[in-house]
């Protein structure tokens, strides 16, 4: 009787030590679009985090679905960067899911991915940096945002390091040191370099991120951009549709307005009680200035504002409306606050440029839910 017990008890132990429980796997399926329409040779791979990504590691591969461009990949409950790769009339393409990581779990099964053209960066010896041109369907994406992140910034929300608004012949400039970096881009149609990614705003990954930049070597890239949930701005006019009844319902899950949340990273001042700050930007001559840039860089670590504060990470802007008036929210703390033309870099030549005047050290302290109005700041065209 003893033994028995005894043999019931190690297989009991076996069961439960010796064997590993079997991982539930969730079926996701979706399709690989390009401008033309469903992409054959697509296949879809799904990464844990971004440095698997970048050395092609530990990722699960797509099968091929019932109809063209389709695929089918399992996957247990977790958060993946999703990447696809194929080829259109021999032209590699490459599709970064412009919302990576994403959470899947049961609610979630339908997965769609746009692929755009893939180019190498062309690098050689110059100024040091990253440069380029970002795209969308082969067309400036004019006044959309670029930014330049480096690895430790994943998941590549906010501002990053540095941003530039795009001008009209969409290129772009980064004076970088050596390492690699991410280069994103985003056009929201509301405007702004930040807030949530909603249907119909751009999304821009370089296909070949990240970008190694060596010491006095310059490289030039193009960074090509596709509509969020908008398949129909999207295709060519005489591209294949593979939209059908069949699949309604479950692509609606899929185009869930799911906002891109930006990083809280590095903000500084406490998020969960916000504060306000209103004001007004103007010239010498009290004429209001519009479509500013105004953004609020944490004080707290800097005692003295400089320079190269332009240069650190800040989610705190917003822009002036058509008098001038702005209006920020953000979270208790001290800021620098800045009113500009452009945001990520140093002002440049003919930019309009400004900075709070209203204490010694330029900076402005604000408490959990308060609202600060009448805030003044003059801003004039940086000389040559």
């Amino acid at each position: 009787m003893i033994k028995t017990r005894f043999l019931f008890v190690l297989l009991f132990v076996l069961c439960c030590i010796g064997f590993p429980l079997k991982v539930f796997a969730l079926q996701l399926e979706g399709v690989v679009l390009s401008e033309h329409g469903p992409v054959n040779d697509a296949v879809v791979t799904a990464y844990p985090d971004y440095t698997s990504l970048r050395n092609q590691q530990n990722g699960i591969h797509s099968t091929p679905g019932d109809k063209p461009g389709q695929y089918r990949i399992s996957l247990p409950e977790g958060k993946y960067y999703f990447v696809a790769s194929g080829s259109d009339q021999g032209t590699p393409l490459y599709g970064y899911h412009g919302l990576n990581p994403l959470r899947i779990d049961e609610e979630f099964r339908w997965v769609p991915m746009i692929l755009l053209p893939k180019n190498k960066p062309q690098c050689e010896s110059g100024y040091q940096g990253i440069g380029g041109r970002v795209l969308y369907k082969g067309e400036p994406a004019v006044y959309s945002s670029v930014s330049v992140y480096s690895l430790k910034d994943e998941p590549f929300r906010g501002m990053g390091l540095l941003t530039n608004t795009v001008p009209e012949d969409g290129s772009f400039w980064f004076d970088l040191d050596p390492g690699s970096y991410v280069v994103m881009a985003r056009k929201r149609k509301g405007g702004g370099a930040i807030g949530p990614i909603r249907k119909g705003d751009l999304l821009c990954y370089y296909a070949d991120n990240p970008i190694q930049v060596l010491p006095a070597q310059s490289c030039m890239i193009d960074v090509s951009c596709y509509p969020r949930n908008d398949i129909d701005a999207f295709l060519a006019l005489d591209a294949t549709d593979p939209r059908g009844r069949k699949e309604e319902e479950r692509r609606a899950v899929s185009l869930r307005e799911m906002d891109e949340t930006d990083s809280a990273r590095g903000l500084g001042g406490d998020i969960s009680k916000p504060a306000v700050i209103a004001g007004r930007v103007t010239n010498l001559e009290g004429i209001p200035l519009n479509e500013l840039y105004i953004s609020a860089y944490p004080a707290d670590e800097v005692q003295l504002f400089q320079m190269y504060v332009l240069r650190l990470k800040t989610e705190h802007m917003t822009r002036t409306d058509e008098n001038g008036f702005f209006r920020l929210e953000l979270g208790s703390g001290t800021y620098y606050l800045v009113a500009r033309d452009k945001v990520g870099d140093a002002p440049l030549a003919g930019e309009y440029y400004g900075i709070y005047e209203g204490s010694p050290n330029h900076s402005i302290t604000i408490k959990p839910n308060e609202i600060k109005t009448g805030v003044h700041i003059i801003a004039e065209s940086i000389m040559p």
